[in-house]
């Protein structure tokens, strides 16, 4: 069963650049831009792995040269995940990973992949949390490639039922939205 990894990072970070004026994948973590960071870890799983970016900013583009990259000026998540679906259709499931939520563990990744193997769809759950990645088998293709909008495929989860995996990994419910969020998560 082929699963692969489907990292997310086509949003235009509109609330942080509103707040700082820059774009929170470019933000640095331990040395390292966010989205790279996120592009490392989900590399880390030795899962396929497949970015959907926008056309811009290039800088995002170029600090995950020579990933997958599958470019569209996306109208929302719901677009994002129908393109990245859609260009990765010989896949058997996909994990459904943000690229702002750089604390994420591989081993976490490899749960989920591995979960897939028996249930439809899959999320990770941290101390009674739901967090992300989210994983979709083969059977949720149709519906995962009609998403447009901001219509994101929590919809399915909820139409469908869920097989909610517990998880160690905090990093699964820890993404960046805003600046101040930097302050609760460097401890």
């Amino acid at each position: 069963m082929s699963v692969g990894i489907l990292l997310l990072a086509a949003g235009e970070s509109v609330r942080y650049r509103a707040a700082c004026g820059r774009h929170k994948l470019l933000e640095p973590v331990e040395g390292e831009a966010m989205l790279a960071r996120c592009y490392r870890i989900a590399m880390q799983s030795g899962l396929p792995v497949a970015i959907v970016l926008r056309p811009e900013p290039l800088a995002l583009r170029n600090c995950v040269a020579g990933a997958q990259q599958i470019v569209l000026p996306s109208a929302g998540i719901g677009n994002s995940v129908a393109a990245g679906v859609q260009a990765t259709s010989h896949w058997d499931g996909w994990l459904i990973m943000l690229a702002d939520m750089p604390w994420l563990q591989p081993e976490t990744l490899l749960q989920v992949a591995q979960a897939l193997k028996q249930h439809k769809q899959v999320r990770t759950c941290w101390q009674g949390m739901p967090g992300h990645p989210v994983g979709f088998s083969r059977d949720c293709y149709p519906q995962l490639a009609a998403l447009s909008g901001e219509t994101a495929a929590r919809d399915l989860l909820k139409q469908s039922g869920v097989y909610l995996l517990t998880t160690q990994d905090a990093g699964t419910v820890q993404d960046i939205d805003l600046p101040a969020m930097w302050l609760n998560k460097e401890s």
